[in-house]
């Protein structure tokens, strides 16, 4: 053991009646309560960055691709890949799966008026996990049968249109300047909490609308890709559209929701500035109890000085003392932060309104590299800032303050 650190350790244990006592557990509570206020921060940006990532890439998937044109008209274009080119999209990096869709606008008739809806035609490869674990009542349709006209609709649009599962559901389609009707069966009901999704959306089977529209069997408005990993989106995107001729058009998820994906970088900017504001009261605070210290016992480091004790030794058993009560808040935060967030994920406590925010709680995502990261910059920025107090260490006078006892 080192003489600084043996210093230090001796005057921790014998400060028990000393002044600065109250002032150093107020510091230690207030480091500890911004170093959670952090983590607890960066869990909920992560938490909601997950859960609604997962929810708009469950519903639409990560990428889209669809035909390049100019046209204006009601009815889509269609189009169809070569296998080549279906295989050329799912050897790129991160691709999980291929599936394609028909999307169709449509009207419904509802005891208000009339609604405008929009009907997702997919086929039997289609990834329905997403619709399994947000399944209100009912099943899903079988997707693998063309001739079938079963459909899921949200639990919002079936409480407008006051129809429950098993019941029928006519939809108007506007084909030739005139409108058709097409009846679907309500087979089941979803709801995902996505407001712009639920309000409108049906999903159905492809064939519907290819016998509607008369169009052969390979033929779809567009196809969706999903990834292993958001992360990869960018990579993805630029080697599907390196991949594939340019008459095709590679829309990310982030090009067709800008304003959810601008409000959750927006969620970033006011976490930065969480993070900044309890940096700084760390920073105040550590920085002001290691001065309260040094002025408290200047009598002692004048007995030090007179000792011989170097002036760098003396520094480094103050900023032993400061890094203790650094390490003791980390320790408090993190229990404290952990235990917030492993009760909001339990229980649900801090509700939210769904229509506004998408969830119906705050969601809470705990990530290790995020809790080591935000540990290590206190420490550091801590002990850096500290350096600046612990210079008033070598303007103590040894006699001045020896002859004050």
């Amino acid at each position: 053991m080192n003489f600084e650190f043996f210093i230090a350790k001796r005057l921790l244990k014998e400060e028990n009646s000393s002044f600065s006592k109250p002032i150093v557990r107020i510091a230690t509570l207030s480091i500890a309560l911004s170093i959670a206020v952090m983590i607890v921060s960066v869990a909920v940006l992560g938490g909601f960055k997950k859960q609604i990532r997962e929810k708009i890439t469950g519903f639409t998937s990560h990428i889209h691709i669809s035909p390049f044109s100019l046209n204006n008209s009601s009815q889509a274009d269609t189009f169809s890949l070569t296998e080549e080119e279906k295989k050329a999209i799912l050897s790129c990096k991160g691709v999980k799966s291929l599936s394609p869709y028909i999307m169709q606008a449509g009207v419904v008739k509802s005891d208000e008026g009339f609604h405008g809806i929009v009907i997702k035609g997919v086929e039997k490869d289609f990834d329905t996990s997403f619709f399994k674990q947000n399944l209100c009542s009912g099943r899903l349709p079988d997707f693998s049968n063309h001739s079938s006209n079963e459909a899921l609709i949200s639990k919002t649009l079936a409480n407008k249109l006051n129809i429950k599962t098993d019941d029928k559901l006519k939809v108007y389609f506007y084909i030739d300047m005139s409108y058709r009707v097409r009846p679907f069966k309500v087979v089941g009901i979803y709801e995902t909490g996505l407001g712009d999704y639920d309000n409108k959306f049906v999903i159905s089977n492809a064939g519907v609308f290819q016998k509607l529209y008369g169009i052969s069997s390979d033929q779809y408005s567009g196809y969706e890709v999903c990834l292993d990993d958001f992360s990869l989106l960018q990579t993805a995107s630029t080697e599907i559209y390196n991949a594939l001729p340019q008459d095709k058009t590679i829309s990310t998820i982030e090009e067709l929701e800008p304003g959810l994906f601008s409000w959750l970088g927006l969620l970033d900017t006011n976490v930065i500035l969480i993070i900044i504001v309890m940096t700084l009261v760390t920073i105040i605070t550590a920085s002001s109890t290691l001065l309260i210290m040094v002025f408290e016992q200047s009598s002692f480091i004048g007995l030090l000085k007179s000792f011989g004790t170097k002036t760098a030794s003396i520094v480094k058993i103050y900023l032993y003392k400061a890094a203790y009560i650094v390490c003791k808040a980390m320790i408090i935060g993190n229990v404290v932060a952990v235990g917030v967030v492993s009760i909001q994920s339990k229980y649900h406590l801090i509700r939210l309104n769904q229509e506004d925010y998408y969830l119906d709680s705050v969601p809470m995502e705990l990530n290790m590299a995020n809790i080591l990261a935000v540990n290590l910059a206190v420490v550091v920025i801590s002990m850096t800032a500290l350096l600046i107090p612990a210079r008033s260490i070598g303007k103590v006078s040894p006699v001045v303050n020896i002859r004050k006892d």
